[in-house]
């Protein structure tokens, strides 16, 4: 018997799922994230810094490789970039769950942030929400998919779309 899909639109922003269809076949660990958001570009090199067995994979929610994991969670594309996920093969997270989980496979001591998973996910996720929100306030943004420096790229799903230049520019609604 298969697994109940969780509903992302009702769904609180911390949820944690099962796929709905197959992941795309390079899925193993993929973090979806805004590549347009300063913050969020800084955030990927902090991790690739502190996963040097390469344990997760990225791909900017812009890009077309993009559409097939947001598919399988049920997301569009506006609605995905509220937030970050996290593909796990077949299961999917988002929010303050997603960064706790990417955290996991980074080097010692942020799997310790595990921990975190005791707080309720409403808290978790208003703080999450709140720099969210306002992060291209905060941070900045750019004006098309920040390209990862040469020794990441083999770490992004989505490498030809970022060196050719063809991810859409797409920011939240609320900003544009």
């Amino acid at each position: 018997m298969a697994a109940p899909v969780v509903a992302p639109a009702a769904a609180v922003l911390g949820a944690v799922g099962k796929l709905s269809c197959e992941p795309p076949a390079r899925a193993g660990r993929v973090l979806l994230y805004d590549g347009v958001c300063n913050l969020c570009n800084t955030s990927l090199a902090f991790i690739a810094k502190r996963d040097p067995n390469k344990n997760v994979m990225f791909c900017s929610i812009q890009s077309d490789a993009a559409q097939p994991y947001l598919h399988a969670v049920g997301l569009s594309r506006q609605e995905a970039l509220k937030r970050m996920l996290f593909i796990e093969y077949r299961d999917w997270s988002e929010g303050s769950t997603a960064a706790l989980r990417v955290a996991r496979y980074m080097r010692h001591p942020w799997p310790l942030l595990h921990h975190l998973q005791a707080v309720p996910v409403p808290l978790r996720d208003s703080v999450y929400s709140l720099v969210a929100m306002n992060r291209y306030h905060l941070f900045g943004r750019s004006s098309r998919c920040q390209v990862p420096p040469p020794d990441l790229l083999d770490r992004f799903v989505d490498k030809d779309e970022l060196l050719a230049g063809t991810t859409r520019a797409e920011v939240m609604e609320e900003d544009k």
